[in-house]
């Protein structure tokens, strides 16, 4: 049976000339890369018009319902009222995923330290827009933030000492870290608190109310884009491959 088959395959040149064919195909793997390239651009270019839209349309909504709620009630502007328990809420929450993303993901080296950076800033800025102290009248409330701003100080110190034996890297690569996307987010979020800072000391001439509304809001959707920004990747791939100085 089987030299009947070869004597069969043997008699059929077409069969024969299939490896031959392959040989001479004018295509070749690397005359695809190009387009490749050129896709992976577009499609970059694509996601990053399409986040921008979202966050520009998520600004929006949160601007929109913070002014409804602020005709309805002008108390929650106020300090410790519902705008600043949202914003200490979207802080906390940028906190904590940053902070989990830095140690339960593949992340390493920089890409971690970046993480870790940005979780330690949201919390420092938790503790400075929520007073702890005054969510309840017992003196625990006021024991629970002296004890949080404490750990927060020695995680930031820990922190500062760490990354300061890796400076020669971070300056190595700022180009791409600052390029990075999550650190890009945070740096608009910083924009957006600095745009609030006017209207905190009520430089404008404007209604006291309004311009609290303006600071609140400001600060509001600075907090929503470090949330946001914790979703977001941390750094090119590339990065990681840096070997980075052990304890």
């Amino acid at each position: 049976m089987k030299n009947t088959l070869k004597s069969s395959v043997q008699h059929m040149p077409l069969l024969q000339s299939f490896p031959t064919l392959e040989l001479r195909s004018p295509y070749h793997l690397a005359d695809f890369q190009p387009f490749s390239l050129e896709l992976m651009s577009y499609t970059r270019h694509i996601r990053a018009i399409a986040l921008t839209f979202f966050i520009v349309g998520l600004l929006a909504i949160s601007s929109t319902l913070s002014f409804e709620a602020w005709q309805f009630n002008p108390s929650i502007v106020k300090e410790n009222g519902l705008l600043e328990l949202a914003q200490g809420g979207f802080l906390l929450l940028a906190a904590l995923v940053q902070g989990w993303r830095a140690f339960n993901t593949h992340d390493s080296g920089l890409k971690r330290d970046i993480r870790v950076g940005l979780a330690l800033f949201a919390l420092a800025l938790f503790l400075r827009e929520v007073d702890i102290d005054k969510l309840g009248s017992s003196a625990a409330w006021d024991a629970l933030e002296k004890i949080l701003r404490v750990i927060a100080l020695l995680m930031i110190l820990s922190f500062t000492w760490h990354i300061s034996r890796r400076v020669k890297l971070v300056f190595r690569n700022l180009g791409k870290v600052l390029l990075a996307p999550t650190v890009m987010l945070t740096m608009l979020a910083c924009v957006f608190y600095a745009c609030g800072w006017p209207f905190d000391r009520e430089l404008f001439d404007m209604d006291k109310g309004l311009s609290q509304w303006f600071e609140e809001t400001f600060e509001l959707n600075a907090c929503l884009l470090f949330f946001c920004a914790s979703l977001l990747g941390s750094i090119k791939t590339d990065v990681v491959k840096i070997q980075a100085p052990s304890f």
